[in-house]
């Protein structure tokens, strides 16, 4: 009996100090989150909702929370206050009346601000790699107050933002740098790194993905379409789809200047003369015939493009809207199967398409157009401009590209339906098939016309 006794009273003396410690445990309320963004302040992008707050408040619990050893009351519901003016930055309300048995308080304050803002007031004293890069500035700074109003933490977390391409496709928007989905996903990193140990300012990196303007033409075409990625890294487009490996070649092309003050017969470009003739002005112009090499390695076909220009060495390059290099007009450009001529094409100076715009009020992620995020804002619609378009025939079939080079985009249409897309400035990074309506040959050849060096805007 006297053993049984002994084991309850160790039992007891257990449960005593387990008590005893839990006793100790201190309780910290979440009491406030305060937002403002000074490069918006109307936008609701950086707004959180309620699922955002409990995200704060179980990341705080586990960072710094956790770190000094104190538990946070659940079932209080945080605040959140929006605020209007620059000026109320840093500035803390405290109203306690519902909380003043609880011995600590916690606030969040999150503020975006623009880097030359952040770098140029020297708001931070310590060097920030990569400055040029970043687009948007956002400090995080968490305070705990004890019951006597004193800070027992505050720290700061200074997060630069640097938005990266990714399979997103479309026009991209600065303001907000992303979108809200991925912003708030940085945010709690950086919440998460609250801890008592660290120096009173911390600086991360977040790189985010782009946002896009929503618009009513790419959308619609490429919307959860399969983003293949194209390694051009050998001299090469390298490319897996559905198993299987496609190996393009895009040479350099090849430039023949042509002798326009040869009449006879024995100029070798005697037939283009007279469309050279009809040009308005060839004062100071200089005309040539470009070969452009295309190959399928893998299916042992080779192709030439072959097309004439014009070139005014008095226009200069660098002044948007008129370009040194044109393509003489009708359909004098050919495509060739080894030595067979098996197309014709024409290149056709575009401008704005009517009825096509992007509206930068409304941001995606360029890839899935299911989830729209709406600014609050009224920019004006942006037209939508197609830089050039090349018109032809492979065969019995009908082809159109057309360059949108404001976001380094090609359209293919073959009899007149959306057949691919493909992206990138001078090399395609990745391409988005859209319909399958012909051969994987033919395909692939209207994807190395598409990127042909011919047709590349000049920088």
């Amino acid at each position: 009996m006297m053993k049984y006794r002994i084991i309850f009273f160790f039992m007891l003396c257990n449960q005593l100090v387990s008590l005893k410690a839990n006793s100790q445990t201190k309780q910290v309320v979440f009491e406030q989150v305060q937002m403002y963004s000074i490069i918006k302040p109307d936008g609701k992008y950086w707004q959180p909702s309620t699922s955002d707050i409990e995200s704060f408040a179980y990341t705080l619990d586990t960072s710094i929370f956790k770190g000094l050893a104190i538990e946070r009351v659940t079932s209080f519901t945080t605040a959140v206050k929006i605020l209007t003016k620059q000026s109320q930055i840093g500035k803390l309300i405290i109203d306690w009346s519902k909380t003043k048995t609880i011995p600590y308080h916690a606030y969040l304050e999150i503020y975006e601000l623009p880097p030359q803002q952040t770098f140029g007031n020297n708001l931070v004293s310590f060097i920030i790699p990569k400055r040029d890069s970043i687009e948007s500035t956002w400090f995080l700074t968490c305070t705990i107050l004890d019951e006597n109003k004193k800070a027992i933490f505050q720290k700061t977390i200074l997060i630069g933002m640097i938005p990266t391409m990714n399979q997103g496709v479309g026009y991209p928007i600065n303001v907000p740098v992303t979108t809200p989905k991925s912003l708030f996903k940085a945010i709690l990193s950086g919440i998460s790194y609250f801890n008592k140990y660290n120096e009173d300012i911390e600086y991360i990196e977040a790189k985010v993905p782009t946002s896009y303007a929503t618009d009513n033409f790419t959308m619609s075409l490429l919307h959860g379409k399969q983003r293949i990625a194209i390694d051009t890294n050998k001299g090469f487009l390298q490319f897996i789809e559905k198993n299987e490996r496609s190996l393009l070649k895009i040479s350099a092309a090849t430039l023949n200047k042509i002798n326009t003050k040869d009449k006879t017969l024995a100029n070798p470009f005697y037939a283009v003369l007279p469309a050279i003739k009809k040009r308005s002005t060839t004062l100071f112009k200089e005309y040539y015939q470009a070969l452009q090499p295309l190959r399928n390695v893998l299916e042992n076909k080779d192709y030439t493009i072959e097309a004439y220009l014009e070139f005014n060495p008095m226009v200069d390059p660098e002044l948007r809207g008129q370009a040194p290099i044109k393509f003489l007009p009708d359909s004098l450009h050919k495509i060739f199967a080894d030595t067979t001529l098996i197309g014709n094409f024409k290149v056709v100076d575009q401008g704005a398409i009517p009825g096509k715009f992007y509206n930068a009020n409304e941001i995606y992620n360029g890839y899935d157009s299911s989830y729209i995020y709406k600014l609050g804002s009224s920019f004006p619609k942006g037209p939508i401009i197609q830089s050039k378009t090349i018109e032809g025939n492979i065969g019995k079939d009908t082809f159109k590209i057309v360059f949108l080079d404001d976001i380094e985009l090609k359209i293919i249409y073959l009899n007149q339906v959306a057949l691919l897309a493909t992206q990138g400035r001078n090399k395609p990074h990745q391409f988005i098939p859209i319909n399958d309506l012909t051969s994987k040959s033919n395909r692939s050849l209207l994807l190395m016309i598409a990127n042909s060096e011919i047709f590349q805007s000049p920088n």
